[in-house]
């Protein structure tokens, strides 16, 4: 089985942003086959802060890049996550839904953000 990170926005950001860290996790993923899962959550938070980033335009077409959507039967899985957790940050529910479904660590700028709503949450800082 081929591992993967799923990304939060800030990993997002930080790719708008030319991060040398996230060329390196690109780099990573390329030469080993390491899956990347853009919540779909994610992507809209980021393209509303970067509309015109070309940087994230190229990040969704990476060969090893692959978005989830908020399906009908995961949206009432994350408004439970959230009110289990006492929060309201659907964005990062869906990332959190998304790396507990695929068990795998969420790649990260801002471990805070999701670990108020998951504390075990398995995170890789950027």
């Amino acid at each position: 089985m081929i591992g993967g990170k799923v990304l939060d926005p800030s990993a997002l950001a930080a790719q708008a942003q030319g991060s040398i860290g996230m060329e390196a996790w690109l780099a990573v993923a390329k030469v080993t086959g390491l899956v990347l899962y853009l919540p779909a959550l994610a992507v809209v938070e980021a393209f509303a802060v970067y509309p015109e980033s070309a940087r994230l335009g190229r990040l969704l077409r990476y060969p090893s890049v692959f978005q989830a959507e908020l399906s009908r039967s995961d949206a009432p899985k994350v408004a439970q996550l959230l009110a289990e957790a006492k929060a309201w940050d659907a964005t990062a529910g869906h990332v959190i839904l998304v790396a507990r479904q695929h068990g795998w660590p969420v790649l990260t700028a801002d471990p805070g953000r999701l670990q108020r709503i998951a504390p075990d949450l398995d995170v890789d800082l950027l």
